[in-house]
Protein backbone atom coordinates (compact mmCIF):
# COMPACT_ATOMS: atom_id res chain seq x y z
CA UNK A 1 0.00 0.00 0.00
CA UNK A 2 2.83 2.08 -0.11
CA UNK A 3 4.66 4.66 2.68
CA UNK A 4 1.65 6.75 3.27
CA UNK A 5 -0.22 3.81 5.21
CA UNK A 6 2.76 2.54 6.71
CA UNK A 7 2.58 2.13 10.69
CA UNK A 8 6.06 1.74 11.53
CA UNK A 9 7.98 4.76 11.48
CA UNK A 10 9.84 5.75 8.66
CA UNK A 11 12.83 8.52 8.35
CA UNK A 12 11.94 12.19 7.25
CA UNK A 13 13.57 11.29 4.38
CA UNK A 14 12.86 8.17 3.08
CA UNK A 15 8.74 9.80 3.37
CA UNK A 16 9.87 12.51 1.48
CA UNK A 17 11.34 11.06 -1.13
CA UNK A 18 8.15 8.80 -1.65
CA UNK A 19 6.14 12.16 -1.54
CA UNK A 20 8.16 13.79 -4.31
CA UNK A 21 8.66 11.05 -6.65
CA UNK A 22 5.11 9.88 -6.71
CA UNK A 23 2.94 13.07 -5.88
CA UNK A 24 5.51 16.22 -7.48
CA UNK A 25 7.43 14.65 -10.20
CA UNK A 26 6.17 11.19 -11.45
CA UNK A 27 2.65 11.44 -10.11
CA UNK A 28 1.25 8.42 -12.75
CA UNK A 29 -2.00 6.42 -12.76
CA UNK A 30 -2.41 3.66 -15.23
CA UNK A 31 0.96 5.14 -17.24
CA UNK A 32 -0.86 8.86 -16.98
CA UNK A 33 0.75 11.69 -15.82
CA UNK A 34 -2.06 12.76 -13.67
CA UNK A 35 -0.90 16.05 -12.36
CA UNK A 36 0.45 17.64 -15.41
CA UNK A 37 -2.91 16.33 -17.30
CA UNK A 38 -4.68 18.45 -14.60
CA UNK A 39 -2.30 21.49 -14.39
CA UNK A 40 -2.61 21.47 -18.82
CA UNK A 41 -6.39 21.56 -18.33
CA UNK A 42 -6.34 24.48 -15.93
CA UNK A 43 -3.82 26.35 -18.10
CA UNK A 44 -5.64 25.73 -21.70
CA UNK A 45 -8.75 26.88 -20.00
CA UNK A 46 -7.19 30.44 -19.20
CA UNK A 47 -4.92 30.44 -22.48
CA UNK A 48 -8.65 30.26 -23.80
CA UNK A 49 -9.76 33.62 -22.29
CA UNK A 50 -6.16 35.12 -23.50
CA UNK A 51 -3.94 34.06 -26.07
CA UNK A 52 -1.56 36.16 -24.53
CA UNK A 53 -0.75 33.57 -21.88
CA UNK A 54 0.74 31.46 -24.38
CA UNK A 55 3.66 33.98 -24.52
CA UNK A 56 4.92 32.53 -20.94
CA UNK A 57 4.28 28.88 -21.56
CA UNK A 58 2.93 25.81 -19.73
CA UNK A 59 6.41 24.36 -18.90
CA UNK A 60 7.38 27.37 -16.92
CA UNK A 61 3.63 27.19 -15.08
CA UNK A 62 4.32 23.62 -14.25
CA UNK A 63 7.63 24.68 -12.36
CA UNK A 64 6.25 27.26 -10.25
CA UNK A 65 3.33 24.77 -9.17
CA UNK A 66 5.95 22.00 -8.15
CA UNK A 67 7.93 24.51 -6.13
CA UNK A 68 4.58 25.85 -4.43
CA UNK A 69 3.18 22.40 -3.70
CA UNK A 70 6.68 21.36 -2.52
CA UNK A 71 6.32 24.86 0.20
CA UNK A 72 3.08 23.69 1.20
CA UNK A 73 4.06 20.26 1.97
CA UNK A 74 6.71 21.66 4.09
CA UNK A 75 4.28 23.78 5.79
CA UNK A 76 2.00 21.02 6.56
CA UNK A 77 5.06 18.94 7.86
CA UNK A 78 5.58 21.93 10.69
CA UNK A 79 2.28 21.98 11.30
CA UNK A 80 2.16 18.01 12.08
CA UNK A 81 5.48 17.58 13.16
CA UNK A 82 6.96 21.17 14.84
CA UNK A 83 9.84 20.42 16.85
CA UNK A 84 13.60 20.69 14.76
CA UNK A 85 14.46 17.25 15.14
CA UNK A 86 11.89 16.69 12.62
CA UNK A 87 11.76 19.92 10.43
CA UNK A 88 15.61 20.39 9.49
CA UNK A 89 15.98 16.92 8.44
CA UNK A 90 12.70 17.29 5.97
CA UNK A 91 14.07 21.31 4.29
CA UNK A 92 17.96 19.76 4.27
CA UNK A 93 16.32 16.76 2.34
CA UNK A 94 14.26 18.83 -0.30
CA UNK A 95 17.19 20.90 -0.97
CA UNK A 96 20.06 17.96 -1.21
CA UNK A 97 16.83 16.29 -3.28
CA UNK A 98 15.96 18.45 -5.58
CA UNK A 99 20.18 19.24 -6.43
CA UNK A 100 20.47 15.68 -7.19
CA UNK A 101 17.58 15.47 -9.55
CA UNK A 102 19.34 18.54 -11.44
CA UNK A 103 16.15 21.19 -10.61
CA UNK A 104 18.04 23.45 -7.49
CA UNK A 105 16.11 26.21 -9.24
CA UNK A 106 12.95 24.76 -7.70
CA UNK A 107 14.68 25.33 -4.31
CA UNK A 108 15.21 28.78 -5.33
CA UNK A 109 11.18 29.41 -5.89
CA UNK A 110 10.44 27.60 -2.82
CA UNK A 111 12.05 30.67 -1.27
CA UNK A 112 9.76 33.16 -3.10
CA UNK A 113 7.34 31.46 -1.75
CA UNK A 114 8.28 30.48 2.15
CA UNK A 115 9.28 34.80 1.97
CA UNK A 116 5.18 34.86 0.76
CA UNK A 117 4.07 33.12 3.65
CA UNK A 118 6.66 34.97 5.97
CA UNK A 119 4.48 38.34 4.66
CA UNK A 120 1.01 36.86 5.15
CA UNK A 121 1.79 36.20 9.22
CA UNK A 122 1.35 39.87 9.21
CA UNK A 123 -1.42 41.25 6.74
CA UNK A 124 -4.73 42.18 7.50
CA UNK A 125 -7.34 40.43 6.10
CA UNK A 126 -7.68 42.39 3.17
CA UNK A 127 -3.90 42.13 2.10
CA UNK A 128 -2.67 45.35 4.27
CA UNK A 129 0.16 45.75 6.72
CA UNK A 130 -1.13 45.41 10.30
CA UNK A 131 -0.57 48.97 11.65
CA UNK A 132 0.66 50.82 14.40
CA UNK A 133 0.95 49.05 18.28
CA UNK A 134 -0.59 45.75 16.17
CA UNK A 135 2.20 45.63 13.80
CA UNK A 136 5.18 46.00 16.27
CA UNK A 137 4.02 43.81 18.42
CA UNK A 138 2.91 41.03 15.84
CA UNK A 139 6.54 41.34 14.22
CA UNK A 140 8.51 41.35 17.83
CA UNK A 141 6.63 38.05 18.91
CA UNK A 142 7.59 36.69 15.43
CA UNK A 143 11.44 37.73 15.90
CA UNK A 144 11.75 36.97 19.30
CA UNK A 145 10.09 33.17 18.77
CA UNK A 146 12.25 33.08 15.60
CA UNK A 147 15.66 34.51 16.49
CA UNK A 148 15.48 32.01 20.32
CA UNK A 149 14.94 29.00 18.37
CA UNK A 150 17.89 29.88 16.10
CA UNK A 151 20.17 30.23 18.50
CA UNK A 152 19.47 27.22 20.10
CA UNK A 153 19.53 25.21 17.35
CA UNK A 154 22.64 26.77 16.46
CA UNK A 155 24.60 26.35 19.91
CA UNK A 156 23.49 22.77 19.80
CA UNK A 157 24.22 22.30 16.54
CA UNK A 158 27.37 24.41 15.27
CA UNK A 159 28.72 26.09 18.23
CA UNK A 160 30.58 28.28 16.92
CA UNK A 161 28.41 30.68 14.94
CA UNK A 162 31.10 32.89 13.97
CA UNK A 163 32.56 29.70 11.81
CA UNK A 164 30.71 27.64 10.50
CA UNK A 165 31.59 25.27 7.86
CA UNK A 166 29.77 25.32 4.76
CA UNK A 167 27.46 21.86 5.57
CA UNK A 168 26.56 24.25 8.48
CA UNK A 169 25.70 27.52 6.65
CA UNK A 170 23.63 25.09 4.21
CA UNK A 171 21.81 23.50 7.22
CA UNK A 172 21.01 26.95 8.95
CA UNK A 173 19.72 27.98 5.72
CA UNK A 174 17.39 25.02 5.42
CA UNK A 175 16.55 25.99 9.11
CA UNK A 176 15.53 29.47 8.44
CA UNK A 177 13.06 28.07 5.76
CA UNK A 178 11.49 26.10 8.73
CA UNK A 179 11.36 29.58 10.53
CA UNK A 180 9.53 31.49 8.30
CA UNK A 181 6.53 29.27 8.53
CA UNK A 182 6.07 29.64 12.17
CA UNK A 183 2.73 30.99 12.74
CA UNK A 184 1.62 30.93 9.37
CA UNK A 185 -1.76 29.93 9.41
CA UNK A 186 -2.91 29.10 5.75
CA UNK A 187 -6.41 28.50 7.35
CA UNK A 188 -7.03 31.69 8.58
CA UNK A 189 -10.69 32.93 7.64
CA UNK A 190 -10.12 35.35 5.87
CA UNK A 191 -7.66 33.21 3.42
CA UNK A 192 -4.90 35.84 3.16
CA UNK A 193 -1.58 33.62 3.05
CA UNK A 194 -3.62 31.79 -0.01
CA UNK A 195 -4.21 35.14 -1.23
CA UNK A 196 -0.73 36.24 -1.47
CA UNK A 197 0.44 32.89 -2.73
CA UNK A 198 -1.64 33.83 -5.68
CA UNK A 199 -0.47 36.67 -6.53
CA UNK A 200 3.26 35.92 -5.78
CA UNK A 201 2.95 33.12 -8.66
CA UNK A 202 0.60 35.69 -10.81
CA UNK A 203 3.72 38.19 -10.31
CA UNK A 204 6.44 35.95 -11.05
CA UNK A 205 4.86 34.46 -14.32
CA UNK A 206 4.34 37.93 -15.37
CA UNK A 207 0.87 38.01 -15.62
CA UNK A 208 -0.25 40.60 -13.65
CA UNK A 209 1.18 44.20 -15.70
CA UNK A 210 0.48 41.69 -19.04
CA UNK A 211 -3.17 43.38 -19.51
CA UNK A 212 -5.63 40.13 -19.18
CA UNK A 213 -9.09 40.67 -19.81
CA UNK A 214 -11.13 39.60 -16.89
CA UNK A 215 -12.04 36.21 -17.72
CA UNK A 216 -8.68 35.39 -17.96
CA UNK A 217 -7.67 37.15 -14.75
CA UNK A 218 -10.22 35.27 -13.13
CA UNK A 219 -9.68 31.87 -14.55
CA UNK A 220 -6.10 31.90 -13.41
CA UNK A 221 -7.03 33.32 -10.06
CA UNK A 222 -9.60 30.53 -9.24
CA UNK A 223 -7.63 28.15 -10.75
CA UNK A 224 -4.25 28.32 -8.51
CA UNK A 225 -6.05 29.23 -5.62
CA UNK A 226 -7.57 25.68 -5.93
CA UNK A 227 -5.01 23.79 -7.01
CA UNK A 228 -3.35 25.36 -3.96
CA UNK A 229 -5.97 24.13 -1.46
CA UNK A 230 -5.61 20.71 -2.96
CA UNK A 231 -1.71 20.47 -2.62
CA UNK A 232 -2.36 21.60 1.11
CA UNK A 233 -4.97 19.33 1.71
CA UNK A 234 -3.28 16.57 -0.35
CA UNK A 235 0.36 17.12 2.03
CA UNK A 236 -2.35 16.97 4.99
CA UNK A 237 -3.87 14.14 4.44
CA UNK A 238 -0.43 11.91 3.22
CA UNK A 239 1.26 12.72 6.66
CA UNK A 240 -1.96 12.28 8.75
CA UNK A 241 -0.69 9.36 10.12
CA UNK A 242 2.98 9.05 9.68
CA UNK A 243 5.04 8.34 12.22
CA UNK A 244 8.70 9.74 11.53
CA UNK A 245 12.01 8.22 12.85
CA UNK A 246 13.77 10.31 15.64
Amino acid sequence: MGLFSRKPPVSAEEFCQEFYNSRVFSPTVAGTDVVRVFLESGFKSTVEADQSLKVIGFTKFQEEMAALRMELFALAWLEKFGREQFTIPQSVFTKRYLEEKGKSQIWDIMGEYNQALDRSATLTKTGEEMEGRMRAARITFLNVSRTRRFKDWAKANIGDLSAPTEEETMIAGCFSRVLKRIDVDIKRRDCIAAKVLVATIVDRLGYRNAGLNSEAQSRLGSFIFGCLVFMYEDAKKAIKDVVIQG
